[in-house]
C-alpha cells in the first residue's frame, strides 16, 4: 500500500487496465479480478467518462473479495465529475477503500488549480483514499509529485516516462516529502491487427485536447510509430514490455482486446503476466 509519507522505494507492480463498461458490459467481467490475481498481477485499472463508471467496472470485475487487488480508477475527469459526485460513489458501491486508488485529471479543462483544488476537497471527503493525479506534461508531473499519492502517466515511451519521473521526483523534493509511486498506462495489442488497433487508439487521442498533441510531438510519434506494444505473437511480449516495467513502479497493461469477451482481456492479461 502506498501512502503520503512512505518511502520512495516503491515495489514493483504490474496492473492490468481496460475501459468502463456499462451495466451490461460490467456483469460479463465477474470472475475477471480472481483470473488476473492467479496470473500475478497486483492492480486493476479502469478509466471513467461521463456515459460509463470506471469505478462500478471495478466494484463488478472484483464481486466477491480478491483482496490481493488494489483498484486504480484511472481516471475520473474533474471537469465532468466533483469531488463530492467520487466520494458519493465510492459510498454507494462500498469499494475496499484501503485498497482503492482514486485517479483524477483536469477533463476537458487545463487548470492546475482544479486538481489541486480537487485533491485537497477528496482528501476531506476521503482521508482513507489515495488520490493519484493523472499527468501528461512538467508541471502536472511537478504538481503529482507536491500533492498526490500516486501519478499516472500515459502515452510515453519508456524514456519519456523517466524524464516524466524526474519531475514527479523534483515536485517532491520541494514540498518536502517522499516521491509518489509512478505508474502509466502502457497499451497491450495482440494479433495480426494489433499494429492498426494501436494506431487506431493513438488517433482517437490525437484529436483530443493539445496536451496529447504535444506529447506526440515531444515523442515524435507519428502515424506509423507510437508508445506501446503491438505483437503478433503474443511470447514477444515480455521482451517489449520489459523497458517500461524497468522505469516504472506500476506498469499497468491497458488492454487492446480484438473483442469485448473477457477471453479476448485475459488473453492479453496472460501474454503481459510472462514478464512479472
Amino acid at each position: 500500500m502506498i501512502g503520503p509519507m512512505e518511502a520512495t522505494a516503491h515495489p514493483r507492480h504490474l496492473g492490468f487496465g481496460l475501459v468502463a463498461r456499462g451495466q451490461a458490459g460490467s456483469a460479463a467481467l465477474a470472475g475477471l479480478g480472481e483470473q488476473l490475481a492467479e496470473l500475478g498481477y497486483d492492480e486493476l485499472w479502469a478509466n471513467d467518462n461521463a456515459a460509463r463508471s470506471g469505478l462500478a467496472t471495478l466494484a463488478a470485475a472484483t464481486a466477491g473479495g480478491h483482496p490481493r487487488l488494489e483498484l486504480g480508477l484511472g481516471v475520473a475527469p474533474l471537469s465532468d465529475k466533483t469531488p463530492r459526485q467520487l466520494a458519493d460513489e465510492v459510498a454507494a458501491l462500498d469499494l475496499p477503500r484501503d485498497r482503492l486508488i482514486l485517479g483524477i485529471g483536469t477533463g476537458s479543462s487545463s487548470s492546475l488549480e482544479l486538481v489541486r483544488h480537487g485533491v485537497e476537497e477528496l482528501r476531506e471527503r476521503l482521508p482513507d483514499v489515495r488520490i493519484c493525479i493523472a499527468a501528461l506534461g512538467p508541471r502536472m508531473c511537478r504538481l503529482a509529485g507536491e500533492i498526490a499519492d500516486a501519478v499516472l502517466l500515459n502515452w510515453a515511451y519508456p524514456e519519456r516516462l523517466a524524464w516524466a519521473s524526474e519531475r514527479v521526483a523534483a515536485g517532491a523534493r520541494d514540498a518536502g516529502r517522499p516521491k509518489p509511486r509512478v505508474a502509466s498506462y502502457v497499451r497491450v495489442a495482440l494479433g495480426a491487427d494489433a499494429h492498426d488497433r494501436l494506431l487506431g487508439e493513438a488517433n482517437r487521442y490525437r484529436g483530443r485536447p493539445r496536451p496529447y498533441t504535444r506529447l506526440f510531438a515531444a515523442q515524435a510519434a507519428d502515424e506509423t510509430h507510437v508508445p506501446g506494444i503491438a505483437a503478433v505473437d503474443s511470447a514477444a511480449v515480455p521482451a517489449l514490455l520489459a523497458p517500461y516495467r524497468d522505469v516504472l513502479d506500476s506498469c499497468v497493461v491497458r488492454a487492446l482486446p480484438a473483442s469485448d469477451s473477457v477471453e479476448a482481456l485475459i488473453e492479453i492479461a496472460r501474454a503481459a503476466a510472462r514478464s512479472a
